[in-house]
């Protein structure tokens, strides 16, 4: 489950936020207000309206952090319902951007709520009543037991709104909840006291510093080396190996892709920068510049980080798309300039709506349509065949999307499949070296199984000793002359299909350079052999050992 980010601004923390004012409310509150009421004096505010606190950034927090984990389900169904009822309102409603929604900070559902959440909070300041219900709604629904003790106010203090907002596991950030309150508390006409000036003055501060925070210029980023990057490219980089190691990389980005399910020139489709390859490298380059100074760049450093430039713009582009449409969806050619230049040749005006019946508030379930033989005529079976078709093309779009969703549970079973693969070798370590250890501490007991019955039965598998001393192998070599011998400083050439053959692999774990092991362990691992390890060179005990293990094994 998606949790609610919070950013982390330059503001004290919930507990020192509980401190300030909470515990010293009385006399802190009183200052704040004092000098509060000094300014307002100092800009000639009159007496009247000197207590007045601007609420923006208290609405602005409201809005950020509303959307708590178990709403954020249910918001599709939230704004819908917004938009069935205030949509046609939306052009005499109020415009102010509470919320900065093409900043980059969200998952793209949340874009969508927020840009909801700015057109409900508009409302509410136009005087919608449904859109006070509702927010009155969703908290009552989704903030329920803070609903059962804030319903109880008719009046609310700067000392109770502290109390009632004192963070907790579910609603963690003071800050927030400061926001929540104060908001939810106007929408439900609850009177809120003077002496909560200092805390929406807080929380506007807060806001501020959540502008701070998220504003970067361009200069910060990647300075203003663009030419001069520009000209390295060009005489430093060989621009035919750039172009090279380009096409391989979106090779591979393509193929990524397909995989999620994409065609393999989505991030071109989304990217409409429009760059050639060199500019790009060259912008590329000059953020490197910036954030590496000191590195050495090659060719491969400059593509590579190209590519991730390359997708990362086609990602803001996408997101900066899905917030226009939005804007001109709510607001109409008003919220963009592209029509001043390019004015629409779609004139709503011109669209005749003379045949739109009214919405009564009381439907009737609609009557099955039934056309009898007397009613054909020569264009009945052309209406019944388009109907037919629309029906084709539905059943086309959803087998489409069956597809997709097998193709994408066939890769997630790939996945899984991986996973178990990788577990099954893990346990499989996990039991090699449990049995070590076990071999390392308990006491040998004693066997009904003589030890030449032993010998002789292991001489007749094919076993691989990894590692030990020269001396110990060569004692061993003249117990089991058919078992296959590997030296401890086996070179990276070393013939590893020696392994695949094997029915158990064992690695004296006492000599032997860990080039060897990663060597042969990746071919065990891979190819599910059957090993273990040695520790001991008394060859009686190698041979009880290795009997013991491998009839558990194989039996």
């Amino acid at each position: 489950m998606k949790k609610q980010m919070i950013p982390f601004v330059n503001m004290p923390s919930a507990d020192e936020m509980n401190d300030f004012l909470h515990d010293s409310m009385e006399s802190n509150g009183k200052i704040l207000n004092a000098l509060l009421n000094a300014c307002a004096r100092e800009e000639g505010i009159p007496d009247g309206e000197r207590l007045s606190p601007d609420s923006f950034g208290a609405e602005r927090l409201f809005l950020e952090y509303f959307v708590n984990d178990e709403m954020s389900h249910d918001f599709p169904l939230i704004a819908r319902d917004f938009l069935l009822h205030e949509y046609n309102n939306i052009k005499d409603h109020e415009d102010i951007e509470y919320v900065n929604v093409a900043r980059g900070s969200d998952w793209p559902d949340r874009v969508f709520n927020r840009f909801v959440l700015n057109l409900m909070m508009n409302a509410v300041k136009s005087g919608s009543k449904y859109a006070q219900d509702l927010f009155r709604s969703l908290y009552k629904t989704y903030y329920k037991k803070e609903y059962n003790t804030l319903k109880k106010f008719s009046i609310i203090s700067s000392e109770e709104i502290l109390t009632l907002a004192k963070p907790d596991r579910s609603n963690p950030s003071y800050y927030a909840n400061l926001a929540r309150i104060l908001c939810i508390s106007n929408i439900s006409e609850i009177q809120i006291n003077r002496d909560c000036n200092y805390i929406y003055a807080y929380l506007n501060e807060v806001s501020r510093k959540m502008d701070e925070l998220w504003n970067h210029s361009y200069e910060e980023v990647a300075g203003d080396a663009y030419k001069e990057c520009l000209q390295e490219i060009d005489e430093k980089y060989d621009v035919n190996r750039l172009y090279s190691l380009d096409a391989k990389a979106s090779q591979f980005l393509g193929k990524s892709l397909r995989w999620m399910g994409y065609c393999p020139e989505y991030v071109e489709i989304c990217d409409d920068n429009e760059m050639e390859l060199v500019e790009r490298l060259a912008l590329t380059l000059s953020i490197l510049r910036k954030t590496f100074p000191k590195k050495e760049l090659s060719e491969e450093d400059i593509v590579l980080y190209g590519t991730i430039f390359h997708t990362v713009s086609a990602l803001t582009r996408n997101a900066d798309w899905l917030v226009d449409q939005l804007g001109i969806m709510a607001y109409g050619e008003k919220y963009t300039d592209f029509y001043d230049l390019n004015p629409s040749l779609f004139k709503p005006a011109e669209v005749d709506k003379s045949s739109i019946v009214p919405e009564s508030t009381e439907k009737e379930p609609p009557k099955p349509q039934v056309i009898e033989k007397s009613h054909y005529n020569e264009d009945t079976p052309l209406a019944e065949l388009d109907i037919l078709r629309r029906k084709l093309h539905k059943y086309e779009n959803d087998n489409n999307s069956l597809r997709k969703e097998l193709a994408e549970s066939k890769k997630q079973a790939e996945e899984k499949k991986a996973i178990v693969e990788r577990l099954d070798t893990a346990n499989r370590e996990l039991a090699a070296l449990r049995s070590h250890v076990y071999n390392l501490t308990e006491e040998e007991s004693e066997s009904k199984i003589s030890l030449d019955e032993m010998r002789n039965k292991l001489s007749e598998f094919r076993i691989v000793i990894i590692g030990g001393h020269p001396n110990w192998v060569n004692k061993l070599k003249k117990e089991f002359p058919d078992w296959v011998f590997i030296s401890p400083k086996a070179s990276g050439t070393s013939n590893v299909d020696i392994v695949d053959r094997a029915d158990y692999v064992y690695f004296f774990t006492e000599m032997m350079g860990h080039p060897v092991y990663f060597q042969f362990m990746n071919v065990v691992r891979e190819r599910k052999v059957a090993f273990g390890y040695i520790h001991d060179v008394n060859i009686e005990k190698n041979v009880k050992q290795i009997y013991r293990e491998l009839v558990t094994e194989l039996n």
